[in-house]
């Protein structure tokens, strides 16, 4: 085990271990540890939950090019991708389980759903997505020349696609929430998935030492355009929203802009999340080291494009004077994550980081080839 892989363990077991309180509290104390109520039901957990999910669709797009398109460049990191998609899909999956009410009924979203729930469609797509994933890390491992691969992998691209559009839908199509009705989200959650999919799966392959000039070369181009991508995407959403003047809307996007947590935007949404890894990636060239470090900013300020989505839109009264109308616990517009909260959040980010760190040990086969 390398000197690197030792600290990734640690630190690893560190955050699932602290995280346990967090865990402890959600069980005795339900949703009471959190911060978010009646007007504001959904916060960081949600936020944990899709941007997981869209780290597992950029994951495994790396995979399906590699394998199921052939693009020779990215072969060499498919088990890498793999693994990574598998971890983040648990993670994701296990966010939105513990944010339920209810953890232990999650089974009605399969068999007590109406047809044209977004919400239960998606269900049964992760589940054969997963399956999916599972079956074909063990063909990677066990089997590598199966001619089941490459039809396997068209197939989960499809449904990766499919179930990262619906996930930016079930906001899209959601009039009575300004912010989040529109055709753009279903778009943005697809690119910025991919794009801190592939980040955080070049971060890893650099931080591991699997790394080859010709796919270090194809991620650095690709991520560069869909981090261009993102932005224009953004600017799209943000221009046209406040050109319209939507009250409503543009409230909403005034938090994001200038509320009191603006710093979430500028700083690391735009600043650490779009900007400096766009002048990373143009030129650092071939430079390992800024790569990385251009991955690792991408990945990991990812959240915070899903916290500006998720929160604002729910911060904003429906109605005129709904703040001042009624009091009480959980009657409240104002919302920040409780320790407790973040507690849960790293414990969950621990334990997708311990998935994947598990399956890389015990199966070397999944690695890439070192550079």
């Amino acid at each position: 085990m390398s000197r690197t892989e030792k600290i990734l363990w640690g630190i690893a077991l560190v955050g699932f271990l602290a995280g346990i309180a967090g865990l402890i509290q959600r069980f005795t104390g339900g949703h009471t540890v959190a911060a978010y109520g009646t007007y504001v039901p959904w916060g960081l957990w949600v936020a944990v939950y899709t941007t997981l999910v869209g780290i597992s669709i950029g994951s495994f797009l790396i995979a399906a090019l590699g394998e199921g398109a052939r693009i020779r460049a990215l072969q060499p990191l498919t088990g890498i991708a793999l693994l990574t998609a598998l971890a983040a899909l648990a993670g994701g999956l296990l966010a939105i389980w513990l944010d339920l009410g209810h953890p232990l009924r999650f089974w009605k979203l399969f068999f007590s759903t109406s047809p044209t729930s977004i919400m239960g469609w998606m269900a049964w797509l992760y589940t054969v997505y997963g399956i999916l994933l599972l079956v074909l890390i063990y063909l990677k491992w066990a089997r590598p020349t199966s001619p089941l691969l490459r039809p396997l992998f068209g197939l989960g691209l499809a449904l990766a696609v499919i179930f990262g559009g619906a996930e930016g839908a079930l906001f899209g199509v959601v009039s009575a929430q300004a912010l989040w009705e529109s055709a753009l989200v279903p778009i943005r959650f697809l690119v910025e998935g991919a794009a801190s999919g592939m980040a955080l799966v070049l971060f890893l392959a650099i931080l591991l030492g699997y790394l080859e000039p010709e796919p270090g070369r194809f991620l650095r181009w690709t991520l560069l355009g869909l981090l261009l991508a993102t932005a224009v995407l953004e600017w799209s959403e943000y221009s046209t929203t406040i050109y319209a003047g939507i009250p409503a809307k543009v409230e909403s996007l005034r938090i994001v802009l200038f509320g009191p947590f603006w710093w979430v935007f500028w700083i690391f949404q735009i600043g650490l999340g779009l900007v400096v890894p766009i002048i990373l990636l143009a030129l650092s060239g071939e430079r390992r080291v800024w790569l990385g470090v251009a991955g690792g900013l991408v990945a990991f300020t990812s959240l915070s494009a899903k916290l500006n989505l998720v929160i604002p839109a729910l911060v904003v009264p429906e109605l005129e004077g709904l703040r001042m109308a009624f009091t009480g616990p959980g009657l409240s517009f104002d919302y920040f994550p409780t320790l407790s909260e973040w507690l849960l959040a790293v414990w969950v980010a621990s334990t997708a980081a311990l998935i994947f760190l598990t399956a890389y040990r015990l199966l070397p086969a999944m690695r890439a080839r070192p550079a």
